[in-house]
């Protein structure tokens, strides 16, 4: 109900035998006072007529059904609502993939999705995909389910993840996020413990030492790693808000800042060359044009902009961590300080103007729609 809930869907309707309505109305939680929630023995009772609570439906409404005791990804529901709207007429159903395929998830006509035998289109599930899964009183149905939900998750970034993003961090992350999901750990927690771990690898660069310095490149691409945990955790948990997203972006520019700076003091600290220290303020100016850019690149709305929006999450992702590591490896820091802080103003540059042009292209698209082109 509350994939649903924040997938757009706002009237829920549960049908169960009357003497279950108490454990039902429990089961489910801060949704049972609603006034948007029904219970009714049987759905036929409500089509074409009000039932005795004054309920009654259309045949013809629009409605997601589901059946069986089904464990599920936002990523799958939003393909059922995609399917629905390239062709509302139509059922659209998904079976579950555990052994005994005891769940269903329907999308169409709710009159349509009741009748037996009536017009539908069985969509068949990607091959890596893990969800949706039906628990059906097996010893091990639990740990299944949580665990297909973890690995669901690396699926559902793949298409907006940076190359190493994808390949190897997220390959990491979901497992740490799948053992936190059984603690009390929240996802704040994870923020706030990362950021701190984060400004001491800013403080290790700083320091005049090979070996701390190589360690410091080496701990920030595993803090990197351990930042895609929080939003994890917050999915597998269901708590995502609003506050921790914004907490998540505000650390992670902080600590950016903090290595970028750092990395700079200890390139001043080895060569002694003042050079380095007037890139600091080059710097921060080139950072603070590229949070400009992405914030105007993401001010784009619409279904065209959503595939731009993850190019532009591929673009500004954080593989350059691997770089760094290559580059303290072979003692030559000094190339990514240099490349930064002039390099932040070309992809600023270049990515306020494809945001222009995409902006433009998008504008121009809706007003041949409107004007009938």
């Amino acid at each position: 109900m509350i994939n649903c809930e924040r997938a757009g869907i706002k009237r829920f309707v549960v049908a169960a035998p009357r003497e279950l309505y108490p454990d039902v109305a429990r089961a489910m939680g801060r949704f049972k006072d609603r006034d948007t929630v029904s219970m009714v023995e049987s759905f036929s009772e409500i089509l074409n007529r009000r039932n005795a609570q004054g309920l009654g439906i259309d045949p013809s409404s629009p409605c997601v059904s589901f059946s069986g005791n089904l464990v599920f990804a936002k990523s799958q529901l939003a393909r059922l609502l995609d399917a629905h709207a390239s062709n509302p007429r139509l059922v659209h159903r998904t079976v579950s993939t555990d052994l005994d395929q005891g769940g269903e998830i329907a999308t169409g006509p709710i009159g349509e999705i009741l009748k037996s035998g009536g017009t539908s289109t069985r969509l068949a599930a990607p091959a890596a995909s893990l969800l949706p899964f039906a628990l059906n009183g097996r010893p091990d149905d639990r740990e299944e389910a949580e665990l297909r939900l973890a690995k669901s998750i690396r699926e559902e970034s793949a298409h907006k993840d940076a190359p190493m993003a994808r390949w190897v961090d997220r390959r990491i992350s979901w497992r740490i996020s799948y053992w936190l999901a059984q603690t009390r750990v929240t996802p704040n927690m994870v923020t706030v413990a990362n950021t701190a771990f984060g400004l001491t690898c800013a403080w290790m660069f700083s320091v005049p030492n090979y070996w701390m310095r190589l360690f410091a490149a080496i701990f920030f691409l595993i803090s990197i790693t351990i930042d895609g945990v929080d939003g994890e955790l917050a999915r597998l948990k269901m708590v995502e808000s609003e506050f921790g997203g914004a907490l998540d972006i505000a650390t992670d520019n902080i600590v950016h800042v903090a290595v970028f700076v750092g990395l700079l003091v200890g390139c001043y600290r080895v060569d002694h060359s003042r050079a380095y220290l007037y890139l600091i303020p080059i710097l921060l100016g080139g950072f603070m044009m590229c949070v400009y850019a992405t914030w105007r690149a993401f001010k784009i709305k619409g279904a065209q902009a959503a595939a731009w929006l993850d190019k532009v999450d591929r673009w500004s992702g954080r593989d350059f961590a691997y770089l760094v590591v290559v580059l303290a490896i072979a003692n030559r820091l000094e190339y990514f300080a240099w490349g930064t802080a002039f390099g932040s103003y070309v992809f600023a540059l270049v990515l306020i103007w494809i945001t222009g042009r995409t902006a433009s292209s998008i504008v121009n698209r809706r007003s041949s729609i409107v004007n009938g082109d």
